[in-house]
C-alpha cells in the first residue's frame, strides 16, 4: 500500500531541510539534518515498492554518501537534482496517478477489465451485465488467488474482493500480496460495521461496498483510476527584469515535466501578456526598473479577470513590514534571493494546483462535473473560431431526456440526480478528448464535435442514444431504463453560434414530437 501523506510529509521536511542548507551552505550540520530526510524518503520508495522514485532518489543519494566539503558545487548540483524528484513525488502523491494502474491506458484495445472475487457469481450476475453499458468488462473467480493472479495477468484497472460477512474470506496474506503488486481494490461485505471498515483501511483498500453493490456507486469509484484527467500543462509566467535570474528560473522549472514557461522582463507587458498566455500562477519580481512588484500587482489586481492569479514574489526583501504590505494587496508568497530551485518548483507547482483547482470550481456542473452553461458556450465559441480558421465541420447537439419530471415524480429527487450523473458519465466516456460536452441545464445536456461531419456526429449520438437507453437505474422497489431525444446541427450550414444554437433547439424539438427516442438532424427538422 502506497502510504501518500508519509511520502508528502517526507518530502516536505526535504524542502525545509535543504532551505536550511541554502542559507549556510558551509554548516555541516544543516547538510547532515538534509542526508537524513533523503535517506528517509528512500527508504519509503523502497518499503512501498515505488522503483521510479527510488531510481530519481539514488543519484542525490550517491552524491550526498560522497560528500566531504561541500559547496556551492554540490549546492547547484542538489537544485539540478531535486526538481526531478519532486515530479515523482507528485504523482505518487496523487489518487489517481498512472504509475500504479498497471500500464492501461484509454487507447488500448477493448474495455478496461475489473476483476471480482467471489464465491458466489450468481448474486452478481446483473451487476456484470450492467457494467458493460457502463464502459467495463467484467470478470468473476470463485479462487482468489486465481483471480489476483489474473487481474496482474490482464492489467486489471480494478479488484472488487468480496470478504465475507466477518471478513473471513480475505486471509492477510493475500490483502498483504494485493497491496505488494499495487492493485487498486475494493472490498464488497454484506456488513458495514466500523471495524470492517478499519480493517479494510487498514488493508490499502480504496473503497468500501454494502452488499448489493450499487452499480452506480461501483462506476463512480471506478472512473477515476481509469479516466484520470490529462490536463494541460501548468502555464507559469515570469517577470523580472533581470537576465540571470530569468535564466536560472527557467533552468529550474523546466526541468519539472507538464509545465510551460514564459518569461518576460518590461512590466508595461504584463496584461496584455496574462490575456495572451493564461497562466496559472505569476512569479513577480519584486525590485524593478521603474517600478516595483507591488504596484504591478495592484495594476493586476484592478482587472477583475486577474484578480485570482496567485503571485509570487521574488525578493531580496527581507523586511518583515514589507512583505505584509506586498501580501495584502495580492501577493499569495514570497520567495528570498538567491531561490532554492527545489523551494521555487514546490511553491510554484502548489500554487498552480490550488489556481487550477479553484478555475475548475468555476466552470463545471456541481452536480455532473460537466461543463457549466456559460462555460459551454465560451468553448462552443472556440471551436466555431477554429472551424472558421481550419475551414472544417463543427457539429453541435442537444440532448433532453424523455419524460424526465415523471422520473423525478415517480422515483425521487435523488433518484432522477443519479440518472443525470449517469448520462454525464456516459457522455464523457463516449466522445473524443477533443470534443465539449456539457450541461445546459435542467435534464438538458450539450455535445460539440469538433471537425466531424453531420454523419460522423449522427452516428455516434444514435450509437450513445442505444447504449444509454440499455443502461437500468436502481431504486428502491426495484430498475427502471430512459431515454434521450437530440437535436444536431452543424457549421458551416449554421453561420453563427446563435443559429446553430436555435436550429439544434429546433431539431430536438422535432425529435420530441416524432416520438422521442431519437436523434434528428437539422437538415431533417421541420421549423417550430
Amino acid at each position: 500500500m502506497i502510504n501518500r501523506l508519509e511520502i508528502h510529509d517526507t518530502w516536505n521536511g526535504l524542502v525545509t531541510g535543504w532551505k536550511q542548507v541554502w542559507q549556510d551552505c558551509a554548516d555541516l550540520e544543516r547538510w547532515a539534518a538534509f542526508m537524513l530526510q533523503c535517506d528517509r524518503l528512500l527508504a519509503l520508495a523502497r518499503a512501498q515498492s515505488l522503483g521510479e522514485l527510488e531510481q530519481a532518489l539514488q543519484p542525490l543519494v550517491d552524491l550526498l554518501g560522497d560528500l566531504r566539503v561541500p559547496g556551492q558545487a554540490e549546492v547547484a548540483e542538489v537544485d539540478r537534482l531535486l526538481p526531478g524528484v519532486f515530479s515523482v513525488v507528485r504523482e505518487v502523491c496523487s489518487p489517481g496517478s498512472r504509475r500504479s494502474m498497471k500500464g492501461y491506458a484509454p487507447e488500448d484495445d477493448g474495455l478496461p477489465l475489473v476483476v471480482m472475487l467471489t464465491p458466489d457469481a450468481t448474486a452478481v450476475r446483473e451487476l456484470l451485465l450492467q457494467m458493460e453499458h457502463y464502459g467495463y468488462a467484467f470478470k468473476v473467480f470463485a479462487e482468489y488467488r486465481a483471480g489476483l493472479l489474473a487481474a496482474v495477468a490482464e492489467r486489471a484497472v480494478a479488484l472488487v474482493v468480496d470478504i465475507g460477512e466477518n471478513g473471513q474470506r480475505l486471509p492477510a496474506a493475500l490483502a498483504d500480496e494485493i497491496a505488494r503488486r499495487g492493485l487498486k481494490w475494493f472490498v464488497m461485505s454484506a456488513r458495514g460495521d466500523f471495524q470492517l471498515r478499519l480493517q479494510s483501511v487498514r488493508w490499502g483498500a480504496q473503497g468500501y461496498f454494502t452488499e448489493p453493490v450499487n452499480i452506480n456507486a461501483l462506476a463512480e469509484a471506478i472512473d477515476p483510476l481509469v479516466y484520470a484527467g490529462r490536463d494541460d500543462p501548468f502555464r507559469v509566467l515570469i517577470l523580472d527584469d533581470s537576465v540571470t535570474v530569468l535564466a536560472s528560473i527557467r533552468r529550474a522549472l523546466e526541468q519539472v515535466p507538464n509545465v510551460t514557461v514564459r518569461a518576460i522582463r518590461q512590466p508595461e507587458v504584463i496584461l496584455e501578456t496574462l490575456l495572451d498566455f493564461s497562466p496559472d500562477v505569476l512569479l513577480l519580481d519584486f525590485h524593478m526598473e521603474g517600478c516595483n512588484g507591488l504596484e504591478v500587482a495592484k495594476i493586476i489586481r484592478q482587472n477583475g479577470a486577474f484578480e485570482s492569479i496567485p503571485i509570487v514574489y521574488l525578493t531580496s526583501e527581507t523586511s518583515e513590514s514589507v512583505q505584509v504590505e506586498a501580501m495584502r494587496h495580492g501577493g499569495d508568497d514570497f520567495l528570498t534571493k538567491p531561490i532554492s530551485h527545489a523551494q521555487l518548483v514546490s511553491s510554484v507547482i502548489s500554487k498552480a494546483e490550488r489556481y487550477r483547482g479553484l478555475r475548475k470550481l468555476m466552470v463545471e456542473d456541481s452536480l455532473t462535473g460537466l461543463f457549466n452553461h456559460v462555460k459551454t458556450k465560451a468553448l462552443l465559441q472556440q471551436a466555431l473560431l477554429q472551424g472558421e480558421r481550419q475551414q472544417s465541420s463543427i457539429c453541435y447537439a442537444i440532448l433532453d431526456i424523455d419524460h424526465f419530471k415523471r422520473v423525478n415524480d415517480t422515483y425521487g429527487h435523488s433518484v432522477g440526480d443519479r440518472v443525470l450523473k449517469t448520462l454525464a458519465r456516459y457522455l464523457k466516456q463516449r466522445v473524443r478528448r477533443a470534443d465539449v460536452v456539457g450541461r445546459y441545464g435542467g435534464e438538458e445536456f450539450v455535445v460539440v464535435f469538433v471537425d466531424a461531419s453531420l454523419q460522423q456526429a449522427l452516428d455516434r449520438l444514435n450509437s450513445i442514444r442505444e447504449g444509454f437507453a440499455r443502461i437500468y437505474h436502481a431504486y428502491d422497489e426495484g430498475i427502471f431504463s430512459v431515454t434521450f431525444s437530440a437535436g444536431l446541427a452543424h457549421f458551416p450550414a449554421c453561420q453563427t453560434m446563435m443559429e446553430l444554437m436555435l436550429s439544434a433547439d429546433n431539431a430536438l424539438y422535432a425529435a420530441k414530437r416524432g416520438g422521442r427516442n431519437r436523434v434528428v438532424p437539422v437538415s431533417l427538422s421541420a421549423p417550430r
